[in-house]
């Protein structure tokens, strides 16, 4: 999320006509998040979140992902799903911009979280890919090979500056990436960014995800590689930790809906390191354009270096967490 785009008097009125909202009492920005314009529509019975596209390929690859949301929804999985308008349209444009109207979910992202809260994320997890596997439409991997090449190298002066070592981790991650394709592991849509802002709980129980723009079609297990590395830490007397009572909440709850081969166990060593690096990169690079800091939040690209650095001095006997029948 982020707040990029201002709506004037008139794009407020034309929005309110599109989707019949004559009750609407308040429209407020959301200024936090790095990606895209969203805003709270409320009225006098309902509250909406309207969302302008600001990211370049997701506005290009919109209508899948709005597609997967109504499957997931259909589904009876908890998600936003998009509000067509008079013209039963899904997506409109505002100053060439895509833009659309979802349904709002009650609930807050946790700030700080306990193991029961692992247990709860595992088993939504695990409903999703079940749901996931089997949808028939591709979505394509943005952060693939290219990516990982090309953007290191554009940007490898800067890189080097935060860790002069980290070319070497660099390259042998990459291999061990492309490696995985060698082996026998599920795949289907995956959230792609389940980080805590972007799960929602509401009276001790997940009540959603939200912000699916970095689906795409992928190993099952990434997700839980995302989770680990993006909510398993704690910081003690300066030094990183990964919260291991945590990992094998998250696996046994995911685990007990949907099974993780010995096959996904061994690769989460390497999807955790990759992951590390994909959010490490695009931190960077959001960083590099200089964003206005007022309306966008920019996060620290060197949190993801030091995960990266702890993965690659402590290989995780994730196979030893679940015993398999």
């Amino acid at each position: 999320m982020a707040y990029l785009t201002e709506l004037n008097e008139d794009d407020i009125k034309n929005i309110i006509f599109k989707y019949e909202l004559a009750d609407c009492v308040n429209i407020t920005p959301i200024y936090e998040g790095v990606q895209n314009s969203n805003y709270i529509i409320t009225t006098n019975n309902k509250k909406y979140i309207l969302t302008i596209f600001e990211d370049n390929y997701v506005a290009s690859n919109l209508n899948n992902f709005l597609q997967l949301m109504l499957f997931l929804n259909k589904s009876g999985f908890s998600c936003p799903v998009p509000i067509q308008d008079n013209k039963r349209n899904i997506i409109n444009l505002l100053s060439n911009k895509p833009y659309s109207l979802f349904t709002f979910l009650n609930g807050t992202s946790l700030k700080k979280y306990r193991l029961s809260h692992f247990n709860l994320l595992g088993i939504s997890i695990a409903k999703l890919h079940v749901i996931t596997y089997n949808y028939s439409k591709n979505i394509r991997q943005r952060f693939n090979n290219s990516f990982y090449i090309n953007a290191f190298k554009d940007n490898r002066s800067l890189i080097l500056k935060y860790n002069s070592n980290i070319e070497n981790i660099f390259n042998n991650v990459l291999h061990d990436y492309r490696n995985l394709n060698k082996i026998s592991m599920s795949k289907g849509i995956i959230h792609g960014d389940l980080f805590p802002d972007n799960v929602l709980f509401n009276k001790g129980k997940v009540s959603g995800f939200i912000d699916f723009y970095f689906s795409n079609s992928d190993f099952l297990i990434s997700d839980i590689a995302i989770v680990i590395i993006s909510w398993g830490f704690h910081s003690t007397n300066y030094k990183l930790n990964l919260n291991m009572a945590m990992v094998n909440t998250l696996l046994k709850s995911y685990n007990s809906i949907r099974k993780i081969s010995y096959n996904e166990l061994l690769a989460l060593n390497i999807l955790c390191k990759i992951y590390c690096i994909r959010f490490f990169l695009t931190r960077l690079i959001d960083k590099k354009d200089k964003k206005d800091s007022s309306k966008v939040l920019t996060k620290d690209p060197m949190e993801y270096i030091d995960k990266l650095i702890y993965f690659d001095k402590h290989h995780i006997n994730f196979e030893q967490v679940i015993t398999h029948a």
